[in-house]
C-alpha cells in the first residue's frame, strides 16, 4: 500500500489518537496564541513607548513596560512547558514506532537479509525514526511550528490589510514567487531521493563497521583501516554530492527570492512613510507597521522552510508507512503449534530447490532426502555445496522455492512461523556471544533456581565449568568489557562450547550443529561429541563440518557437491565405496596420523 501525503498525516494523527494523547491539540493552541502573542505584544509594546516618550510621565510608561514585560514572560513560560511537554509525547510515539521495526526484524524472512533491494527499504524505513527532528517525529514538531506560523501570518496580514491593502498585494505576490521556487526544490528533492538513500545505506554500512569492535582485530591485523575509509570517503563523496546539487538550486533561487522580497520591503518602507508625511500617522505607528512588515516576511519565511522540512519529513513517514504495509516480508506460516518436546523428529526433502531473492541461480536443485527420527545425520562436503542452506531450510530460515520440506509428515509451512522455530536447538558457524553474565548467555531472563540448575549442567556438559569455577563471580560473570571493567572474553573454542550449551539448553526435539568445534583442537572436538551424544539421547541431530573424523559415530552420512547430493550412506559403507568420500577422509588422515611426508 503505497502512502501519499495525505494518507500519510492521517496515519500519523491516527498515532496521537491511538496514544491517546488529545491533549497535544490543546498545547497546539497554546503554541498558536504564544506565536502570535508575544511577537505582537512586542510590537505595541514598542508603538506605546515611542508615542509615550513625549508625554514625560516615567512612572506610568514604567508600570506599562512592567505590565507587558510580565505578560511577555508568563506567555514565553508556559509556551516553553507545552513545548517540553509535546517533546516527551512525541519521543514517546516514536519508541513505539521502533518496537514495530523490533518484531519486524525478529520475524522477517530470513534470507530477506541477503536481498539488497529489502535492505534499501528497511533502510529508508529506520532513517524516518533515526531522529527527533526528522521523519516520523520531525512532522509533529513540524505541524509544531507551522500551526503558529500560519496563525501568525493571518492576524499579521488582516492587520496590515487594514492599514493598506497595497502592501498587502506586493508581500503576497513576492511570497507566491517565494512559494514556486520552494516547490521545485521539493520536486527536485524528490528527483535525487533514491540517489541519496542508496549514498546513505552505504556510507551508515561503513561508519558503523568502523564503530563494531567485532571488526576490530582483521582491521589492525589485516590493515582494512585504508580501505575501509576509503570506501567511506568514496559513500560520503556520493552523498554530498547530492546534498551539493540540492544546495546549488537553493542558492540560485534563493537569488530570485532576495530580490522579490527587498522589492517588498522597498514598497513597504515607501507605503508607511508616505503615510506619516500624507496621513499623519504617528512614528509609534510608523514603526508598529515597519515591525509588522518583517514580521510578516518573518513568519512566510519560516513557515516556507518548514513546509520544506515537512515535505520531505513526510517523504520518509511515506516510506515507513509503505514499508510497514508490505506484507511479502515476512510471514507467519500456518497455524500449527509445535511438537511436543518428547516427540522427536523425521525430515523429508521432496525435490526441494532454493535460490536466493532477485537470484536466477539455484543453490540447490530437486533436492531428495530423508532422516529418520532419532537418526544421527553427518552432512559433509565441499564449500558452497549448500550444507548450511539446508540447514537454514530446516530450521525454517529460508523457505523452499520449490518442493516439500515435511516434520513428521507435515509440511513446516503449516506451522507457524515462531512455534516451528521451537523445535530446533541449532549451533551456527557464526557464535554470537552476549553482553550479560555466562548463565544470563544460556538461559536468557528466565533464572528460576530449577532453570539455572539445569544451564548449569548443560555448561558443565560441554566442559565449561571448570574455566568458569575458576573466576571470582563464576556463573555470574560478564562476558564483555562494554558495560563492565571486569568482564571477560571468551576464546573462539569457549564461545563455541557456550553456543553448543546454549543448544542444549533449549531442549529443542532436534539437535544442528553446524560446524560447531571449527576453532577446537581434534582431541577437544573428539571430547565434545563424545559428550553430546550422551546429552543428545534419542534426539534426531544432524552435524556439519569438514572434520571428518567427527562422523564415524553418526547414523548416515550425506555428502554434498555443487551438483547435489553426491553420496550416502554411513561410514563403513562409503569407505567401501571407494568414492569421494573415502579420498576425502583418507586426505584428512593423512594430517592427523603424519602419514604425509611433506606435513
Amino acid at each position: 500500500m503505497k502512502y501519499n501525503f495525505l494518507r500519510t498525516i492521517k496515519e500519523q494523527l491516527k498515532k496521537i489518537n491511538e496514544a491517546k494523547y488529545k491533549k497535544v491539540y490543546f498545547l497546539y493552541i497554546i503554541n498558536i496564541i504564544a506565536s502570535v502573542g508575544i511577537p505582537l505584544l512586542n510590537m505595541f509594546l514598542m508603538r506605546i513607548v515611542i508615542e509615550r516618550l513625549n508625554t514625560n510621565d516615567f512612572y506610568e510608561l514604567l508600570i506599562i513596560i512592567l505590565g507587558f514585560g510580565i505578560s511577555l514572560i508568563l506567555i514565553s513560560f508556559i509556551s516553553f512547558f507545552c513545548q517540553n511537554l509535546m517533546q516527551v509525547m512525541f519521543f514517546k510515539l516514536r519508541i513505539v514506532e521502533f518496537k514495530k521495526m523490533g518484531y519486524i526484524c525478529k520475524n522477517m524472512d530470513y534470507e530477506l537479509v541477503e536481498d539488497s533491494k529489502f535492505q534499501t527499504k528497511m533502510s529508508a524505513a529506520y532513517e524516518a525514526l533515526d531522529s527527533d527532528r526528522s521523519g516520523f517525529e520531525g512532522f509533529y514538531f513540524n505541524l509544531f511550528s507551522l500551526s503558529g506560523y500560519i496563525a501568525s501570518f493571518i492576524v499579521y496580514a488582516i492587520i496590515l490589510a487594514i492599514f493598506s491593502p497595497w502592501i498587502m498585494l506586493v508581500c503576497l505576490l513576492s511570497y507566491i514567487i517565494v512559494y514556486l521556487t520552494n516547490n521545485y526544490i521539493i520536486k527536485f528533492m524528490g528527483k535525487v531521493k533514491k540517489q541519496r538513500q542508496e549514498a546513505y545505506k552505504q556510507t551508515d554500512y561503513f561508519f558503523k563497521t568502523c564503530f563494531d569492535f567485532n571488526y576490530g582485530k582483521d582491521i589492525r591485523i589485516y590493515d582494512m583501516a585504508p580501505l575501509i575509509k576509503e570506501k567511506y570517503d568514496k559513500g560520503i563523496i556520493s552523498y554530498i554530492g547530492v546534498l551539493k546539487q540540492i544546495a546549488n538550486k537553493r542558492f540560485l533561487l534563493g537569488l530570485i527570492e532576495l530580490l522579490f522580497l527587498l522589492l517588498q520591503d522597498g514598497v513597504a518602507y515607501f507605503l508607511v512613510i508616505y503615510a506619516y508625511f500624507k496621513k499623519g500617522i504617528s512614528v509609534g505607528e510608523v514603526t508598529f507597521y515597519l515591525n509588522l512588515v518583517v514580521a510578516l516576511s518573518q513568519a512566510f519565511r519560516s513557515f516556507t522552510d518548514e513546509m520544506i522540512s515537512t515535505t520531505n519529513n513526510l517523504k520518509l513517514s511515506s516510506e515507513y508507512f509503505t514499508f510497514l504495509s508490505e506484507s511479502n516480508f515476512y510471514t507467519k506460516g500456518g497455524n500449527l503449534d509445535a511438537l511436543p518436546k518428547t516427540e522427536t523428529l523425521e525430515i523429508e526433502f521432496k525435490n526441494v530447490s532454493f535460490k536466493y531473492p532477485n537470484t536466477d541461480k539455484y543453490v540447490i536443485k530437486n533436492l531428495n532426502f530423508k532422516i529418520n527420527k532419532g537418526e544421527k545425520l553427518a552432512i559433509v562436503g565441499e564449500n558452497g555445496a549448500g550444507k548450511s542452506t539446508i540447514i537454514k531450510l530446516i530450521t525454517g530460515l529460508f523457505k523452499p522455492t520449490s518442493g516439500q520440506i515435511l516434520i513428521n509428515g507435515i509440511d513446516i509451512l503449516e506451522f507457524n512461523s515462531v512455534e516451528y522455530r521451537k523445535m530446533f536447538g541449532v549451533v551456527f558457524q557464526e557464535v554470537n556471544v552476549y553482553s550479560g553474565s555466562i548463565i544470563e548467555n544460556v538461559c536468557g531472563t528466565d533464572k528460576s533456581i530449577e532453570n539455572i540448575n539445569r544451564a548449569k549442567e548443560c555448561l558443565k556438559g560441554v566442559g565449561l565449568d571448570k574455566k568458569i569455577e575458576t573466576l571470582p563471580n563464576k556463573y555470574n560473570t560478564e562476558l564483555s568489557k562494554l558495560f563492565h571493567d571486569d568482564g571477560i572474553e571468551l576464546s573462539g573454542g569457549e564461545q563455541q562450547k557456550l553456543a553448543i550449551a546454549r543448544a542444549l539448553y533449549l531442549d529443542a526435539n532436534m539437535v544442528i550443529l553446524d560446524e560447531p568445534t571449527s576453532a577446537l583442537d581434534a582431541l577437544a572436538e573428539a571430547n565434545i561429541y563424545e559428550q553430546f551424544q550422551s546429552l543428545v539421547n534419542n534426539k534426531t541431530a544432524i552435524y556439519i563440518s569438514h572434520r571428518l573424523s567427527s562422523t564415524k559415530f553418526c547414523d548416515h552420512i550425506a555428502l554434498f557437491s555443487k551438483d547435489g547430493l553426491l553420496e550416502y550412506g554411513n561410514h563403513n559403507e562409503l569407505m567401501a565405496k571407494g568414492g569421494r568420500y573415502f579420498e576425502m577422509f583418507t586426505l584428512q588422515g593423512k594430517y592427523y596420523d603424519g602419514g604425509d611426508e611433506n606435513v
